[in-house]
């Protein structure tokens, strides 16, 4: 998952002078025709302008056309395109079909007339490419423009995109996980406080009927998609309960519902929370679940571990807020980009929820962006042990750009630095205390931290932020591998280091030890 910052909503551009003249030429075009022409060159024209704008290294629109052009003549074995001696050629069956000049490599509306020239006479001259509906052609181009970019910049058709809205800042629902249990659907999860708790839904219901329909074979998604709809709209439903002999019929009002991503649990002392994502809902849960931590366990809250393994990521605002959560003054992170809104700097402010209580952030190798900026704010700022085993190191954010076709375009347009100034790309976040060892040293971790000896610095991983040996190196990361895994023996360390504040405090100041040459 993408680490997402600001968003774009497009705006429609003046289309090009020459895209114009084009279609004014062609004369029998008719008046439908000529306005999906139009709005296709005002969609290139958007998408050129956006990606030449606020992508972190520079993108030209004659490397992005051809990209697009190339993607979609793909699809027909016997279409080749050629670009040599200032002219584009398009060849079907072995025949050039079009010869178009080569405008200046910048030319953004130059470049939009003749891509759709040679998407017109593909879809002519071709029947394989003149059998795709505008929608599946617009999406090949679309994909295909951005084929320059890194590996986390992306483009995603509508469908996909609305998918991703949802999962961001949540839908018209009514906040129930649905399963498919052969031909039956069933209620996984309830969410509480949603719509569909308070309607009397329970786990285990079983969906037979949507607003009098049966679903009996419909796809989960297809379900999904009937639960859904506008906020305040109600949606019928018929259920069958174990124990209850007849059918229920319940009407459920849909609310906004934005997917749970954090939960919590109370044991030994110590409130354990772990955030699966970062949506519009994160900070907001986090700072719930915190607040009835401290009033439930009262005096015997002794710590919180925070866990974010296998959290891929999410909104970057809510990983910032997350981090000044816990912390009173300093750099949480900055970012450093091409365009001037992608510079920027956040800095923690005044109030602290746990009031200097002891955190420890669990993290693994599918920990990224949002969750790898939360652990290395708290780990740099010494707040917090982080114990583990190396995070992805994702460090990139990424804007999106909606365009007016509904699709949305995820630019990668700055890099994370961390409060020391280093960037976390493809580097990670190397855990003060590494889990991801022999289980002889993690019984000499447990029994370190158990007895309270010194012991526990032969046991540290090799991070220290003054070492001759950056800790966002290479070294570092092999000192302790990534893992994909969550294991138990996580949690045990973090609640043992949490128990003993002589030694917790040894692993927030960074001690210089070695584990793997221990």
């Amino acid at each position: 998952m993408s680490i997402i910052g600001t968003r774009y909503n497009s705006r429609k551009r003046g289309i090009p002078l020459l895209v114009t003249a084009f279609l004014l030429l062609t004369g029998c075009a008719s008046e439908v025709e000529t306005q999906k022409q139009l709005d296709f060159g005002n969609l290139l024209v958007v998408a050129y302008e956006n990606l030449a704008d606020r992508y972190i290294s520079p993108l030209t629109p004659n490397k992005m056309s051809m990209k697009g052009l190339h993607n979609l003549v793909a699809t027909d074995n016997s279409s080749n395109l050629r670009q040599e001696g200032g002219v584009i050629s398009l060849t079907v069956d072995g025949t050039v079909v079009s010869r178009e000049e080569i405008p200046e490599k910048d030319d953004i509306n130059g470049w939009a007339d003749v891509t759709i020239k040679l998407v017109n006479q593909a879809r002519e001259s071709s029947p394989s490419i003149g059998n795709l509906s505008d929608k599946e052609t617009h999406n090949l181009l679309l994909a295909g423009i951005i084929k320059n970019a890194d590996q986390y910049s992306r483009y995603l058709p509508s469908e996909a995109a609305g998918r991703s809205r949802a999962t961001r800042d949540g839908f018209g629902g009514i906040g129930i996980v649905i399963e498919l249990i052969g031909e039956h659907v069933l209620i996984q999860s309830v969410s509480p406080n949603n719509p569909a708790a308070k309607a009397g839904l329970l786990e285990g219901d079983r969906i037979t009927h949507v607003d009098e329909k049966s679903i009996l074979g419909l796809s989960i998604s297809r379900v999904a998609k009937l639960l859904r709809g506008k906020v305040y709209e109600p949606v019928q439903i018929r259920i069958e309960r174990l124990g209850v002999e007849k059918p229920l019929d319940l009407e459920v009002v849909r609310d906004h519902v934005i997917r749970e991503s954090v939960s919590a649990r109370y044991e030994d002392g110590t409130a354990i929370i772990r955030i699966k994502s970062f949506n519009q809902g994160t900070i907001g849960a986090l700072r719930k679940s915190v607040v009835s931590a401290a009033r439930e366990m009262g005096r015997d809250l002794k710590g919180l571990v925070l866990d974010l393994r296998s959290n891929p990521g999410g909104l970057l605002d809510q990983a910032i807020a997350v981090a000044d959560l816990f912390l009173v003054d300093g750099r949480i992170i900055s970012t450093k980009g091409r365009h001037p809104e992608s510079n920027q700097i956040f800095d923690a402010t005044p109030g602290e929820v746990l009031k200097g209580l002891p955190v420890v952030v669990l993290i693994n190798g599918r920990s990224a962006s949002a969750a790898e900026i939360v652990a290395v704010a708290l780990r740099d700022s010494g707040r917090a042990a982080v114990i583990g085993s190396t995070s992805y190191g994702k460090g990139t954010v990424q804007t999106i750009v909606r365009l007016p076709n509904a699709a949305e375009y995820h630019l990668t347009w700055a890099r994370i630095l961390a409060p020391s100034g280093q960037t976390l790309d493809r580097q990670g976040i190397v855990p003060v205390i590494c889990t991801n060892i022999t289980r002889e040293r993690i019984e000499d971790l447990k029994s370190a931290l158990t007895t309270g000896t010194r012991k526990l610095m032969a046991v540290q991983s090799g991070y220290q932020p003054n070492s001759a040996t950056p800790h966002y190196s290479k070294e570092r990361k092999l000192d302790c591998p990534p893992s994909s895994v969550r294991p138990t023996d996580d949690l045990e360390t973090a609640k043992l280091l949490l128990k003993n504040n002589e030694l917790y405090l040894s692993a927030i100041a960074h001690p210089p030890t070695n584990l793997a040459k221990h």
